[in-house]
Parts: structure tokens; C-alpha cells; sequence
């Protein structure tokens, strides 16, 4: 073909070709007449599929057991995992910032010195079943008898149907926290045969009813329901091995207040999983503690992420080992106090953190105010880095400064000392080398890490000098009362020795105190400034005497995203953040249900 003809050609084609789409495009002309039959024409239409809709939906990171080991029993090892506070709900929210109880499964409630008397509201088992008090019966038996806990509760008394009464063994500093602290688990319907026995064995003592006890325990444990039965607003969906679901109780009272659809969590694994999803925008919340730099990147990052800190309710130590010399001695613990520049160790450590200097008292820094005040501070011990005090009490035990500017004792010794720490609990190692290098001027000091699942023996065996953990925790309660029985009676106690060897104190008018009586008296007393005074009591003999020296105070470093799938989160200085601690799911259920979290427009 040549050239003229081709180009001919090509021109008839694309006309041939318009000519077909306009036709195509032309209003339908009406026909002549019979004709010959028309070459059919295919016309092809594109078209554009209606995107489906967001879901409405709220994603965080938790954990649980990956299937099939996971299951919906609360009590038995392996169940519920994260979803819990989603599917499970108190019947009161006990905010710490301000000691307001704010209704939650119950409508009403009154207080007596003996009890609790609980109007419940009309709302729904995710299996259909209304909720009533025998549901609240039935969790509070199981829980006596799975876990001993809440030791406080003598019984729950059913009068009808919607009203619950929860009677104390005797009258209770904080009975409000204790309550939003223990969820309602499990109905009557699912678990009312595990109930029903226990109760008749509860209480009892001798061989018989233990054997019974442990029975009914083995058959408890043994129950595994595929899904948790949900009185929450949120029921599990489904679970694999990358992400759990969670869609709306269609029986709770607030479903149609609820404007989120589903709950999505994503699996985590670890703190760097988080940060991973937090830098790629797909989550909307969690409260993975970061190193500086890493929060930095996270909020540059994703501009529509906050970061709001919020006490853990707990506080970050160096625990003695008051069994051994020359830590049984209160002057070298002093000592020690004073040649530590503790918020160095709070920047390296856990930035985040309020530091506990100067004081070493047993109440949280951020609680300072609330329960001791600036005038009873001032008649405190600070603890401020201070070589020179350190010195002469070292001098006063008979300790010689050597040539090397270490210190011997009074044998002529430079001793060695160790610092523990958690292996893989970041924070805690960065604490224990922090606080080696200030110490290793003065005397010879190493750390050593220990596996997590020996940590607690090893510090129980008394296998240490110094080791870093939580010293005062008010888990559960929010009420100094918890602090310094973990620090006497309890954990921290078994670990330091402080149960023992701290039976007795000096008070502050030089008075004999019985550490356990002090405690006893605060557990009992309903009066607050009853209770500031034994507060003070304690505080002075916690400071004055270290057994252990508190280096800060942990906030919770919540990143949470506004405006991407939520919005509406309380603003910073909002007093209801401080639900968060010890449960930060029971928070964002409370922000859901409330209506305070919405979906983002």
C-alpha cells in the first residue's frame, strides 16, 4: 500500500469511528420502515462501583491468646484477653483526680458505712438474658472463689430483681475505687451451677470444703466457651491470630447511643509493634511507652496525634535489701539518697515520669497536694544530690574515703555492690545503669539483669543489694492505704524485708508506731482528715527511714488520634483521664458509652 492510500485510509477509519460514537451518542431515531437489519452495535458502559462504607470503627492494640486457645471464660487461663472491660462493665467508674463515682451498669447507688446498696439499670446479656442482681452474686462468688478477691466483701445480698447490696466486712477507706474495679463477669444463666455450689462451701474451713472448693475450681477452669457472654456494650466477633473484633451488644442500654460500630484490635506483640502501627496511622490509641525520640516521630508523623500523660498510680524505685549491712542501716541509705541525682535517672530512664526528689515518702508526686500539703512537706528530709551530706554520714559509720575517692568500710574494705533489674523491662535496666554510674564515683557498682520469671524469687530469697522496682502503687484503690501496705505488708515488703525488720517505727512526735495498726486504723477510717493524719504518720516514717528510695512517678504516655476515625477526646487537664490507670480500656469504654467518642465526620 502506498503512502497516499494509507493515509486514506487511516482518515476513513477514524471517521468510520466518530461516526459509530455519535451515532452511538445520538438521541434514538425512530425507524423508517422495514429495512434490511441493522449491524448491531456494541457500546460499552463504564462503570463505577459505589464504594462501601467506612465502618465505623475504633482501633487499638491488645493482646490475647491467639485460637484455638483462646476461649470466653473469664476465670480460666487464656480467656476474654483484651476485650475484657469491652464486654465486661463495673457497676460504678471511680474517678482518682477528683473521688467522683459516676454510675455506670448501675443507675444509682447509696452508701452506708457497711454497704453498698446498687439500683441496677435495665440493659442485657449479649446472649439475650436480662441482666439482674443475681448476676452481680454470681461474679462476686466466683471471683471469691477463683481468685480470693475481693477479700473485703463479706456478700451480696439480692432483695429483687434490679437492686444489689454489697456489705464490707467492716467499713472501708475507698470502697467506690474497690467497686469500679471488679467488673461483672458472668450471668446466672452461664454460670449460675458454679455459683450455686461454691456458695454452699465458701466460708467453710477443713478438708472437706476445700476439697469441694478445689472441685468446683477444676470445673470452673475447665469451662470454655468459644466467645465471653458480654454485659458491655461490645461483643467479640471474631478473634485470629492478627486481629480481634468486637461489634455492639445489641441488648446494652446505650447501643443506640453508641455512634462507633466495632472495635478492631491489633495484635501487640511489643512496645516497637506499636510504635510501627502508631508511625503508619493505623491506630487510634494505646499507651505503648516510648523513648523521646520515638514519641517525637510518632506526632511529627501523624500531625493528628496527641500525647497525653496520666499517672500509672505507680512509682519507679531502688529498693534495699534491709536484711543485709550495710543496707540495714538507715545512714547509708541515706547516703545513698544523697549522692543520686535522681531526675538524671528519670531523663534516661523514663522521660515521661514526674520526679520523686526530693522526697522518698510514700505518696505519689502527683497526689503530694492532695494528701500531705506544702507545711507537712516542709518538716520532711529532702533528699537533694548533696555529696557532703552523704559524706558525713559515712564518716558517722566509721566508713574512710580511699585515695581512688572510694569509699571503705570500717574494716578497711571497698565493697562491691549490685543493682538488679528486670531482663527485657527497658525502663527498669536504663534506671539501674543510670544510677550505677552516679554510685561508681563513690563506690564499686555493677549491674546484673534477671529473667522475668525468677525476678520476683530472687528478690523474695534476699539475692541482692539494690534492685529496681515498683516501690508505692496505689493499683485498684487510687488511696495511699494501698501504697504502704505493698510497702510494708506486702510485695515490695517481702522483697525489701521491711515486713520484718519494720514491724516498729519511730513517729514523728518520737512515739512508738505498730506499722500493721497504722494500717489497720487507715483501712477503717471513713473520716478523710482522720485519714490525712495517719497519711502523715506514715509518710514521715517512710522518709525518714527509706525502705526504698522512690525515683518517679510513672505516667501512663497515651497517644490517641483525633479526627481520623474518632474524635472528641477529653480535653488534657479533663480529670476523667485518670480512669485510665490500672484498666485504660475501662476508660475508652466509659468515653463510648457516655457518648464523649464519636466517630470522626
Amino acid at each position: 500500500m502506498s503512502r497516499g492510500s494509507s493515509l486514506r485510509a487511516r482518515f476513513f477509519f477514524i471517521l468510520a469511528a466518530l461516526a459509530l460514537g455519535l451515532s452511538a451518542c445520538a438521541p434514538a431515531t425512530p425507524a423508517p420502515g422495514p429495512t434490511a437489519s441493522p449491524t448491531p452495535v456494541v457500546v460499552e458502559k463504564v462503570v463505577t462501583p459505589t464504594p462501601a462504607p467506612r465502618p465505623r470503627e475504633f482501633v487499638l492494640g491488645t493482646s490475647w491468646e491467639v485460637p484455638p486457645a483462646y476461649h470466653g471464660n473469664p476465670f480460666a487461663p487464656g480467656g476474654v484477653g483484651g476485650a475484657w472491660w469491652f464486654v465486661f462493665q463495673p457497676l460504678l467508674i471511680y474517678v482518682p483526680a477528683t473521688g467522683e463515682a459516676i454510675p455506670s451498669l448501675a443507675e444509682s447507688f447509696e452508701e452506708a458505712p457497711d454497704r453498698i446498696t446498687f439500683r441496677l439499670r435495665q440493659t442485657g446479656w449479649s446472649d439475650g438474658t436480662p441482666f439482674t442482681s443475681k448476676d452481680v452474686w454470681a461474679s462476686f462468688v466466683l471471683m471469691k472463689l477463683m481468685w480470693n478477691w475481693p477479700g473485703e466483701v463479706d456478700r451480696v445480698e439480692t432483695p429483687d430483681e434490679r437492686t444489689a447490696v454489697i456489705v464490707w466486712k467492716q467499713p472501708l477507706a475507698n470502697p467506690k475505687a474497690l467497686i469500679s474495679s471488679a467488673p461483672i463477669l458472668v450471668n446466672v444463666t452461664a454460670y449460675g451451677k458454679f455459683a450455686e455450689e461454691a456458695a454452699k462451701w465458701l466460708g467453710q474451713t477443713g478438708a472437706e470444703a476445700e476439697e469441694a472448693l478445689n472441685k468446683i475450681r477444676q470445673e470452673v477452669s475447665g469451662f470454655k466457651p468459644e466467645k465471653p457472654v458480654a454485659v458491655g456494650p461490645f461483643q467479640v466477633e471474631s478473634v485470629s491470630a492478627s486481629e480481634m473484633i468486637l461489634t455492639k451488644n445489641p441488648h446494652h442500654y446505650a447501643a443506640k447511643n453508641i455512634g462507633i460500630d466495632r472495635i478492631r484490635f491489633l495484635r501487640w506483640t511489643s512496645n516497637e509493634v506499636m510504635w510501627a502501627f502508631h508511625l503508619a496511622g493505623e491506630l487510634d490509641a494505646s499507651h505503648a511507652a516510648a523513648p523521646k525520640d520515638v514519641a517525637d516521630q510518632i506526632l511529627q508523623r501523624q500531625p493528628k496525634t496527641r500525647l497525653q500523660l496520666v499517672t500509672d498510680l505507680s512509682e519507679f524505685a531502688l529498693l534495699f535489701n534491709l536484711r543485709k549491712a550495710p543496707f540495714n542501716d538507715v545512714r547509708f541509705r541515706k547516703a545513698i539518697a544523697y549522692l543520686i541525682d535522681r531526675d538524671k535517672v528519670r531523663e534516661i530512664s523514663y522521660y515521661a515520669g514526674l520526679t520523686s526528689a526530693p522526697y522518698s515518702h510514700g505518696v505519689l508526686k502527683s497526689f503530694e497536694e492532695q494528701w500531705l500539703g506544702k507545711d507537712f512537706l516542709g518538716s520532711l528530709t529532702a533528699y537533694n544530690l548533696d555529696p557532703a551530706k552523704a559524706e558525713a554520714l559515712l564518716k558517722e559509720m566509721g566508713w574512710t574515703n580511699g585515695p581512688d575517692g572510694k569509699w571503705r568500710d570500717p574494716t578497711g574494705k571497698a565493697p562491691e555492690f549490685e543493682i538488679l533489674a528486670q531482663a527485657g523491662a527497658t525502663d527498669w535496666i536504663l534506671a539501674a545503669e543510670a544510677i550505677a554510674t552516679q554510685l561508681n564515683k563513690h563506690f564499686q557498682v555493677r549491674t546484673r539483669t534477671v529473667e522475668p520469671g525468677v525476678y520476683p524469687t530472687t528478690l523474695r530469697g534476699g539475692q541482692f543489694d539494690m534492685a529496681i522496682q515498683f516501690g508505692s502503687a496505689w493499683w485498684g484503690t487510687a488511696h495511699p492505704l494501698t501504697g504502704y501496705y505493698r510497702l510494708y505488708q506486702g510485695e515490695a515488703a517481702e522483697f525489701t524485708g521491711a515486713k520484718d525488720v519494720m514491724a516498729t517505727m519511730k513517729g514523728p512526735q518520737g512515739e512508738d508506731v505498730n506499722v500493721a495498726q497504722a494500717l489497720d486504723s487507715l483501712l477503717k477510717e471513713p473520716n478523710p482528715e482522720r485519714q490525712k493524719a495517719i497519711v502523715r504518720q506514715l509518710a514521715w516514717i517512710t522518709n525518714e527511714n527509706l525502705p526504698v528510695l522512690s525515683l518517679l512517678e510513672k505516667q501512663l504516655m497515651i497517644f490517641h488520634v483525633d479526627g481520623v476515625r474518632v474524635t472528641g477526646w477529653p480535653a488534657a487537664n479533663d480529670p476523667l483521664w485518670t480512669v485510665a490507670p490500672g484498666a485504660i480500656e475501662r476508660f475508652y469504654t466509659h468515653l463510648l458509652i457516655q457518648g464523649i467518642l464519636k466517630p470522626a465526620p
